[in-house]
C-alpha cells in the first residue's frame, strides 16, 4: 500500500497549477429563462407555483401537506445561479479532482472504512457493493457527514422547477418530498439538504429516497439524515437496483489507466462507445505499465469497456468497465463519476493515475463553451441548442469537427480548438 501523500499526488498530479482562462473574447450567453422562454421573475414564479399546486393536488398530495411543505417558499435566483455554475460544469477535470480526495479526506476515508467495517461487510455480502465505494460516495457527497446541507429542499427545488430546464424532474421530486413528509410524519424542519434538493448522508433526491432507500439499521424507520447505516444500505441498494439490465459485477474493477498505442483513433474513445476488452487489446491498448487488460480483477476478453481521455490526448487515458456505469447512473457528470472511481481506488490503497494532467491548458469559461457550441451547430456538427455545458453531446460535436479537419479527434475543448472553430 502506498503512503497517503503519494496516492494523492499520483491521483491528482499537477492540478494545483491550473492555467489561466483562454484569452478569447466572446459575447455573454443569454440569461436563464423560464420554460416558456420568458424572463425569470417573482411574478412568473408565483404563477408557476399556483399551477404546480393544482398539479400536486391532482397527483394525490393532500392540500395540508402541500401548504406545509411550501410554506415560506419564494423565488431565489441564487439557486439557479448555483445550478449553472456547479463545479462539475465549470471546472476542468483536474481542478475538479484536486481535493477529491485531499490527503486529509483520504486519511478520514480510511478511518471511516475501519470504523464501519462490520456494517459495510454485511452490506457487501448482501449487495456486492464494495465498502470503499460506499465510503467514497459518503465522502464526496457530504465530507463523511460533516456537510449534509441546510437548505430548505422545497425552496431549492421550486426555483429549479420554475426555471424549467428540468421542470418535470424537479416537480416530481417536490411531490416525492411531500410524500416523504406524509408517510413518515417528518416535519418541514427536517427536510433540509443540498441547494439542489438532495438529502441526508446519502444525498438522495426525494424520488430516489422513495424508490431505493432502505432500513439499514433495523429500527423500522428509513432516515437518511441521521442514520449512517440507512445511508450505506440505501446507496448500495441504489447501485444494485438502478439498472437491472447491467447490475453491479461483484469483484470486477471499475476503472484503470491504460496506454493507447501510437496513432490510436481517439474518435472511438468516449464513455458512450463500448467495445469488448478483447477488441481494445487487438487495437494495442494495454494497462499503463504494459500489462494485459485482462489482468484487471474480474475482467475477461468479452467484458464491455470504454476507453477515453477525459483531459484530451495530452492527459491520462482510462478504461472504464460496467461498474463505472453505475456511478454515471447516479450522477451523469463525467467529472463526478471519475471522482468516485479514483477516490474509491485510493481509499482501498490502489495506485492512482501516473500520467499528469495537461494543467498548462487554459480554462474554457461557460460563455466560451456556449460560443463554441453555437459555432459547432452553425457548422453542422450538432443539432443541439447551446447551453454552455461540455457534455457527451458537445464532445461528440468536437470529434466530428476534428475528424472533418484532419485533427486528432479526442473531443477535448482546448483553447486552440476554440480559437480555430470561432475563426471559421
Amino acid at each position: 500500500m502506498r503512503v497517503v501523500a503519494f496516492v494523492a499526488a499520483a491521483l491528482l498530479a499537477g492540478s494545483a497549477f491550473a492555467a489561466d482562462v483562454c484569452p478569447v473574447r466572446v459575447a455573454d450567453p443569454p440569461p436563464p429563462q423560464a420554460a416558456d422562454g420568458s424572463a425569470l421573475t417573482t411574478a412568473g414564479f408565483k404563477a408557476w407555483l399556483a399551477g404546480f399546486r393544482s398539479r400536486a393536488l391532482e397527483a394525490g398530495v393532500p392540500a395540508a401537506i402541500f401548504d406545509k411543505a411550501m410554506k415560506g417558499v419564494a423565488f431565489t435566483p441564487k439557486t439557479i445561479e448555483r445550478a449553472y455554475n456547479a463545479n462539475e460544469r465549470t471546472q476542468r477535470i483536474w481542478d475538479y479532482l484536486k481535493n477529491r480526495p485531499s490527503p486529509e479526506r483520504l486519511k478520514t476515508g480510511k478511518e471511516m472504512l475501519a470504523a464501519h467495517k462490520a456494517v459495510l461487510a454485511r452490506i457487501e455480502a448482501d449487495t456486492g457493493i464494495p465498502p470503499e465505494v460506499l465510503v467514497t460516495f459518503w465522502g464526496v457527497e457530504t465530507d463523511y457527514g460533516r456537510n449534509k446541507g441546510q437548505d430548505d429542499i422545497f425552496q431549492a427545488m421550486a426555483a429549479l422547477a420554475y426555471e424549467g430546464k428540468r421542470r418535470d424532474f424537479y416537480e416530481n421530486n417536490l411531490i416525492a418530498g411531500m410524500r416523504i413528509m406524509q408517510r413518515t410524519g417528518f416535519p418541514k424542519s427536517k427536510m433540509v439538504g443540498s441547494w439542489a434538493g438532495a438529502v441526508g448522508h446519502a444525498q438522495f433526491m426525494p424520488e430516489a429516497y422513495l424508490e431505493y432507500a432502505v432500513d439499514g439499521d433495523g429500527d423500522g424507520v428509513i432516515d437518511l439524515w441521521d442514520s449512517v447505516e440507512d445511508a450505506f444500505a440505501s446507496k448500495a441498494n441504489y447501485l444494485r437496483e438502478r439498472n437491472a439490465k447491467t447490475p453491479w459485477r461483484k469483484g470486477q474493477a471499475w476503472i484503470a489507466e491504460v496506454q493507447p498505442p501510437a496513432g490510436f483513433a481517439f474518435e472511438d474513445g468516449d464513455l458512450t462507445i463500448k467495445k469488448p476488452v478483447g477488441s481494445w487489446t487487438i487495437r494495442g491498448v494495454t494497462l499503463i505499465g504494459g500489462g494485459a487488460l485482462t489482468d484487471l480483477s474480474g475482467v475477461a476478453t468479452d467484458t464491455p469497456a470504454a476507453v477515453f481521455a477525459p483531459g484530451g490526448m495530452r492527459g491520462p487515458t482510462v478504461m472504464t468497465l460496467p461498474n463505472f456505469d453505475r456511478f454515471v447512473d447516479y450522477n451523469p457528470s463525467q467529472s463526478y463519476a471519475l471522482a468516485i472511481a479514483l477516490w474509491s481506488n485510493a481509499i482501498a490503497g490502489r495506485p492512482g493515475l501516473r500520467t499528469p494532467w495537461p494543467v498548462d491548458e487554459p480554462d474554457i469559461t461557460r460563455a466560451q463553451a456556449y460560443a463554441l457550441q453555437k459555432k459547432l451547430k452553425a457548422l453542422g456538427h450538432t443539432d443541439a441548442e447551446p447551453d454552455g455545458d461540455i457534455g457527451k453531446g458537445t464532445r461528440a460535436a468536437i470529434r466530428s469537427y476534428q475528424l472533418a479537419n484532419g485533427m486528432v479527434a479526442d473531443g477535448f475543448p482546448s483553447c486552440a480548438l476554440l480559437k480555430k472553430v470561432l475563426a471559421e
